[in-house]
């Protein structure tokens, strides 16, 4: 078990699931490849990289998996199973994937290539930036094109020949859903209290940086 795991209180089964997904730097501090680019995560600093590729960790046998997870980051995919272990104990079945800083066309192209007709679960932060991913990742695994821009303080979105206009703090992939009367059967995670899991990791853990 790695001590910065430890130290935050990652369950060791969690550690062991995720222990083929990352490298140790000669510091000791944990990388996470997304192809080249890689997420860097020490006791003084989280590096998260912004890349084509993806970073990934599970059952890589794709036939296999039934739900996948994606997540803003590896941290971030730790910190969600960390919490959420006791309702995915099998963990044979899991695939994550983390886009890095912000999900581009190219990776929703990959999962639906690599992953058709799958259970999609996404995980990206309470903040503007990942109730947007949510909404853009929930579309496009669902075909739908849409577009999403700020306009003074409102959040725009084009979708199905529609405008939609919502005030940043109520936007949400819930009430676009509610708004636009589409379903896309995608569950977004968000912890109570929290901008992510892994800041709930860190604060149950008394650990700051």
């Amino acid at each position: 078990m790695h001590p910065y795991f430890s130290r935050l209180q990652v369950r060791p089964e969690v550690q062991e699931f995720f222990k083929p997904n990352y490298t140790v730097d000669r510091l000791g501090n944990l990388v996470f490849p997304y192809g080249e680019p890689f997420e860097h995560f020490g006791f003084a600093f989280h590096k998260v990289p912004a890349s084509e590729h993806l970073w990934i960790a599970g059952n890589t046998n794709y036939s296999q998996v039934r739900q996948v997870i994606i997540c803003s980051s590896a941290m971030e995919a730790i910190s969600w199973l960390n919490k959420n272990y006791h309702s995915f104990p099998i963990t044979d079945n899991l695939l994550f994937l983390a886009t890095g800083a912000g999900v581009q066309t190219k990776h929703i192209l990959w999962i639906k290539v690599h992953l058709p007709g799958k259970e999609f679960y996404m995980v990206f932060g309470r903040d503007m930036l990942g109730r947007i991913a949510d909404v853009k990742t929930a579309a496009g695994l669902r075909g739908w094109p849409l577009e999403i821009y700020h306009e003074g303080d409102n959040i725009v979105v084009s979708f199905r020949s529609r405008i939609f206009v919502f005030n940043q703090e109520k936007f949400s992939l819930n009430s676009f859903e509610k708004a636009a009367g589409y379903r896309f059967h995608i569950t977004a995670y968000k912890p109570k209290g929290f901008d992510s899991f892994f800041d709930e990791l860190k604060a149950n853990a008394g650990f700051t940086f």
